[in-house]
Formats: structure tokens, sequence, C-alpha cells
């Protein structure tokens, strides 16, 4: 058994292919398997498509025939090549992360909490992933204690190897919500599952670079009102919004309230590490499209939810929005070919930029450039308008086609090391625009830099060209906050 086991895994390795990256798609995030989409601009892991198939003639017997036993042969290795084609991909799909998918639903919550939006829920939770890590490089675990109760800091500090003395480019790649639970009592509670990147540096000097699953549990009251956008990054003390400023006790600087629990805002019981391995990530293999070719999946109610938006929100004009969308897609691909990624920062969330930031680095890293030439933006479909309190969200399907492929080395001596020139592939996400709610800016509007005055485009964050500050914005025209694989979207 142990010698057929090996010869599996043998011929596993020799049929397998791997990712490439492009807008929207590349190569593995998790660095090992990949199924439906690997590191990509999108942040999101977009397979490699397959614009080309392997088809044309079989293979002939060069006009004679074959023996039954050469035949027999023949067809076993065939068949043998489809089985391993078909586990080679459910491993993958088992494995492999789906790049910045929200997951279930919790707008039930706004029964008790019309404040309670859902972007604002993960923005928070990204960010208190990332503060948490890095604290945990610091030793400043103990400052979170209104967020990270003594069961989850402690989880967080076992992971730390003995002379950590820094946890640095952190990057959540998957971030899932489960289901809400407690509804019908005065707690609720959500598991978040987190998919992430980051490096180690031991003594200062040497760095391991991991990829990582967890599992934090939430919890909070019911009934509470969620804070503000700006004040839930877990940067204030929950209880009376000051900077988040403890003592050794773990209270509050400013009120002197000590929280061990979700009476206030979203708090962690507990982390649960699912798994820790030392890799980065994987830029220069292929798997095949999915879900190209699925239906598109569109909210029940869009024909009236478009109706409903349009009338609440006087000079909203959907085609100008939908180009709009077009142009960003030309902008962030033209971007990304270039490595130029600062060019793009207005119009994404900061969340999604640093995202993207991350591959691109990765690939200079490498030594790699992931190239999409005639890039082409197909149909772009809108499949779901939602508001909430602070932000208005709407979901467009995007088709587009290109030849994609990875490239090692530079100028002249540019060897192909993933894709094809020659083959067009065809492929589509769903990708989630959201502006501050209120907001009636035409998606090309302008604003002025606060610190110099220059007109620059609006953005939820941004760089301005002409003084180098940085905007972070309050209000915001429309930014791309998500972008989710099409065999993985469930709306």
């Amino acid at each position: 058994m142990t010698g057929r086991r090996l010869a599996l895994f043998v011929l596993m390795l020799l049929f397998a292919t791997a990712v490439l990256g492009r807008v929207g798609g590349g190569s593995s995030y998790s660095g090992g398997s990949h199924s439906s989409g690997g590191s990509s601009y999108s942040g999101g892991h977009s397979s490699y498509s397959g614009g080309g198939s392997y088809s044309g003639g079989g293979y002939s017997g060069g006009g004679g025939s074959m023996s039954c036993g050469c035949s027999g042969f023949l067809l076993l290795i065939i068949f043998i090549f489809i089985v391993l084609a078909i586990l080679n991909r459910e491993m993958h799909r088992a494995a492999t992360p789906v790049f910045q998918t929200a997951g279930a639903d919790l707008s039930a919550l706004h029964r008790f909490d019309p404040n309670f939006s859902q972007i604002v829920f993960e923005d928070f939770c990204n960010a208190l992933y990332s503060k948490a890590h890095h604290a945990r490089g610091s030793g400043g675990l103990e400052r979170y204690t209104p967020f990270l109760s003594a069961d989850a800091r402690k989880t967080l500090q076992s992971q730390s190897p003995p002379g950590l003395t820094e946890v640095r480019g952190i990057v959540v790649g998957a971030l899932h919500v489960g289901e809400l639970r407690g509804l019908d009592g005065p707690d609720v509670t959500v598991p978040v599952a987190f998919e992430a990147n980051y490096t180690e540096v031991v003594g200062g000097s040497r760095e391991s670079s991991w990829y990582v699953q967890e599992e934090w549990w939430f919890h909070r009251r019911r009934d509470i009102l969620s804070p503000p956008p700006e004040k839930a990054k877990a940067e204030h003390c929950p209880r009376c919004g000051a900077p988040l400023q403890t003592r050794t006790d773990g209270s509050c600087q400013y009120c002197g309230v000590k929280i061990d629990d979700g009476t206030f805002q979203w708090y962690v019981g507990s982390i649960i590490q699912r798994g820790k391995d030392a890799r980065g990530p994987l830029l220069t293999s292929d798997v095949p499209e999915e879900g190209t070719d699925l239906p598109t999946v569109r909210q029940l109610n869009l024909a009236s939810a478009e109706v409903e938006f349009a009338a609440s929100h006087p000079g909203f004009d959907l085609q100008n929005l939908t180009i709009y969308v077009r142009d960003t897609a030309l902008k962030l691909q033209d971007a990304w070919g270039s490595r130029e990624w600062e060019k793009v920062r207005p119009f994404e969330t900061e969340t999604l930029f640093q995202t993207h930031r991350y591959w691109i680095d990765a690939y200079l890293k490498q030594g790699l450039r992931n190239i999409v030439a005639d890039y082409h933006v197909g149909p772009i479909e809108p499949v779901k308008i939602d508001s909430d309190a602070f932000y208005d969200g709407i979901t467009f399907r995007v088709h587009a086609r290109g030849r994609d492929y990875t490239v090692a080395g530079v100028n002249g001596g540019e060897k192909v090391v993933a894709g094809s020139k020659e083959n067009v592939r065809s492929w589509s996400e769903y990708w989630t625009f959201i502006r501050t709610r209120g907001t009636q800016s035409d998606p090309s509007k302008v604003v002025s830099c606060p610190n110099c005055g220059a007109s620059v485009e609006v953005g939820a964050t941004g760089v301005c060209r002409h003084c180098g500050g940085k905007l972070v914005g309050g209000d915001f025209g429309w930014v791309l906050s998500r972008i989710e694989q099409d065999e993985a979207y469930t709306g």
C-alpha cells in the first residue's frame, strides 16, 4: 500500500498544474496547491483560466494499428490521467483559500442594531487581526485587552518563537465570516476564518515567512449600537471612545473600565490555529479556470432594489457607474502589468490596496512579472445593490479576457515560466464597489488635497501626486472593496 501511495503521489506531481497572476487572478496565495484563484491583484485567488484547451487531433498510430496490449495500456494511462486530474482539482479546491470572500450575511443584526454594517465589521476584523499580530511581535498584546480575551492572547503568544522581535508584512488574504449565532438571546457569536501571510523576525535579523489559517470567535451583546466606522478600527476604547490606551491591568487609561466581554463592542473570546506553514506565495503554476460559464448570481429583488436606490439617491446613474467600473478595471490592469501599484491607490479601499501591493512585492522578490496582453473588459452586469447605516454597496459581475502569462528575467532575456503568450483566456469575477452613504458625487469627481490644495481624484485613500501627502477620507466616492471568484460567489 505504501508503494502505491508513493507512486500515486509521484504521478500527481507529474500531472499537477499551477496558477498565474493577473488583475483578479494569479498564483497561489497559500504558496501551495491552488484551485479557484491564486494571488492576483485582486488579492484573490483567481485561477489561471482556460483560454486555450488541449484539442486538435488525438494520438494517431502513424498510419498503423496498435496492438491490443499497447492500446489497453494507453487507455489505462489516459484513465489514470483523468482520475488524477479530478483528484488534483478536488485537492486544490479543498486546500486553497478564496480570496476576499465575506461569507455569511449578518444583516439579521439590523433588527436589533440599526447601525450594524457588515463592511465595517469586516474592516474591523482585518484591522484587529493585523494589529494583534504586530503587537505579538513587539510584546504589546496587552494593549488590546479590550478586544482580546486572556485565552485569545495566550493562543497568539504561543505562536511566537523564542527571540521574536517583530511580525511584519501581515496580509489577510482570505476572510470568511461564518454563521451568526445566538439571535434569540442576549449575546451573539460569529466565527471568522482568516488565511494570511506574515513574516516573523527573530533576533532582529532572521526572517521566516508563513502561511497561516486561524479561526477567531467574535461575540458581543446583541442589542448594543455599533460605533461609526471611524471608531471601529480597534484604535479606541469600546466604552468611552478615547484613543486606545490601557493600564497594566487592561483597564482604559481614560474611563478606568476593564473590558472582558462584548458588552460594548465585538470581543474575541477564543482563537483556534488551524495551520501554520513555512511558505510564501507560489507564482508560477496554472490550474483550469472554474466558474466562468456558471449562471450569474443575482440579488432576488435586484430590479426593485435598483429602482429604490435610484429614488433615494438623486443624480445616481447606474450606466455611468458601469463605465467607471470598466475604466477602473483597465487602470488596475495597467498598474498590475507595470507593477506601479501606487497609481491605483485612490480606486481601492486601503485594506484591498495593501493586499494587492503584497502580491506586486511578491512578484518583484521572485524576479517575476505577470503580463496580460490584449486585455479586454467584456460585459459588466450589476448583480446586487445594498445600503447600510454608513455605506452604499453595488456588486458587478465583470467579464474579461486576455493572454495571461508570467515571465522571469528582464528585457530581452525574459522567459515564459507560466501561462501562454498565444492562448487567449476568459474569466469573470464579482467586484464590489462601496461609497459613503449619502455621497452624491459623480465617480469622476475630483477633490482638493487638504495639505496643498491640489486637485486629486476622489477615493477612500490616496497620496497627493503634488505634495506626497496621504489622503484619508471620511466621505468618499465609489472605490473597489472586494473581488470574489465566480465559482465561490454566493450573493
